[in-house]
């Protein structure tokens, strides 16, 4: 099969197996006749290549997330999802197909029918609204109250890229308004998104010609949220916008954002509570997993349902980020309290920041922050001017004041430090960082364990307090 040629710097390919079907994966390099090296991300996998002839060839007999670099080319995605379960039927009484509601999949035109096959559907309790094969250029969508959206293989919801089809939901000072494309209404519950199809909201055209910004997908105001499997692609901004919902599950979760456009986040959670992430892969120019409590006066303008809400029992796991700034990030806002959030069974295949806890704006506590098992495998850039495996720190930029309170990082494998020091930093006495915990944290390609902050590269202040390597 082909790679699909998404962005300038990055391929991919996509397809469903089942769990213990073995099966052989060649690859060709598009540019050369030859291969001299390879990487296979994540390194971790028990997964054994070789070069034969012109071609790289694998076995996998489980679905896998991988990055796969040959020689200089442009990496690639393979993006190996489990088989689908409980496919919807069409013709059965609470399936509502979208081509019956007029929607236009040819891609020729704006279309109303997928949402007026939403609306119908939520007369029913428990529906699905299917969308067939097709290229379907949408408006808002509004998910509805019990009710799902099936995406069949094949088929693309994408943004038209003009301002003009979207109603204006915020402004962010620094890019200008801003709407949420697919999003849940408020007081809702049970609504799943699901399927092998792609949301794709056409970000490099919005951001460049129209300086406007979206988030694709954004579950707000829900309980009982499910994601299932579709590809989330081309985000002007946070592509994957969790907030303040409850009790929800993400899983085969893929967004695939571009490298020329900012503050594309892959996943970000907000103000939610007992969020899980697991078995997911988010490449971005900006942060690829991340949590915060972002503020309503803090240069946006937040269209959230509720008054604030802390974050609390965030689980992010099985994950793979590739990124110019942080992998895995608690912060930047911190204007509610962050408790009990952890990353976990993980892997950076790329960053500027491999793992941190940033406290930048806000004046809450973070706390109880847990980094465990996780493979960094490759450190550069400088975002922010950091450009290390490990940042934690609280800066002080006027917006707030708080502490951060209990870090552990426990078998972290960091393939390389960064060309900076790492830092675990507090500002003021008030706003310092205290009880951090450094468990088998292991450097270089020979698994040597650290037994200093001087060996991890870490550079610690007056305001760092019980900073503790255990081993």
């Amino acid at each position: 099969m082909p790679t699909v040629s998404f962005a300038y710097n990055y391929e991919y390919a996509h397809f469903s197996m089942d769990y213990g079907q073995e099966i052989e994966i060649r690859v060709r390099p598009k540019l050369k006749n030859k291969i001299d090296k390879y990487r296979i991300s994540p390194e971790n996998l028990p997964i054994k290549a070789k070069i034969e002839g012109k071609e790289l060839v694998f076995k996998m007999s489980k679905p896998h997330y991988l990055i796969v670099k040959l020689d200089n080319e442009m990496e690639f995605a393979i993006l190996a999802d489990p088989q689908e379960k409980n496919v919807p039927k069409l013709g059965a009484s609470n399936v509502f197909n979208v081509l019956d509601y007029k929607a236009d999949n040819t891609g020729k035109a704006i279309t109303t029918g997928v949402q007026d096959a939403m609306d119908a559907a939520a007369k029913k309790p428990g529906s699905i609204v299917y969308v067939p094969p097709g290229l379907y250029y949408i408006g808002n969508l509004i998910l509805r109250n019990q009710t799902s959206l099936y995406l069949a293989g094949g088929s693309v919801l994408r943004m038209t890229g003009k301002p003009a089809d979207y109603r204006k939901m915020y402004t962010k000072s620094d890019l200008g308004p801003g709407t949420w494309w697919i999003y849940t209404e408020p007081n809702s519950q049970d609504i799943k998104v699901y399927g092998r199809g792609i949301l794709d909201g056409n970000g490099k055209t919005l951001r460049t010609n129209n300086r406007y910004i979206a988030s694709v997908l954004v579950p707000s105001g829900t309980k009982n949220f499910t994601f299932d499997g579709p590809i989330v692609r081309d985000s002007a901004f946070w592509a994957v916008n969790v907030v303040q919902i409850q009790d929800s599950l993400f899983t085969n979760l893929k967004v695939l954002d571009r490298f020329d456009v900012t503050q594309n986040d892959g996943i970000d959670i907000n103000e939610s509570q007992r969020v899980t992430v697991k078995r997911a892969i988010a490449i971005a120019n900006d942060d690829s997993f991340s949590t915060k409590t972002w503020a309503y006066n803090d240069g946006t303008s937040v269209p959230y349902p509720y008054k604030p809400r802390p974050n609390k029992d965030i689980l992010f796991d099985d994950c793979l980020a590739w990124t110019r700034c942080y992998g895995y990030k608690v912060g930047q806002g911190a204007w509610e309290a962050q408790d009990n959030i952890t990353f976990q069974n993980s892997v950076v295949y790329y960053a500027g920041v491999g793992v941190g806890v940033h406290h930048k704006f806000g004046s809450d506590t973070l706390s109880d922050i847990h980094f465990k098992n996780i493979d960094i495998e490759s450190i550069g850039g400088s975002p922010g001017g950091q450009a290390a495996w490990a940042v934690l720190w609280v800066q002080d930029v006027g917006k707030g004041n708080g502490a951060v309170r209990g870090v552990t990082l426990e078998n972290i494998r960091t393939h390389k430090l960064g060309a900076k020091k790492a830092i675990v930093s507090g500002n003021t006495t008030d706003a310092s960082i205290s009880d951090v915990t450094f468990r088998k944290i292991s450097i270089g390609d020979k698994y040597k364990l650290a037994t200093s902050l001087e060996e991890m590269n870490i550079q610690t202040n007056q305001f760092a307090n019980n900073v503790r390597i255990v081993n």
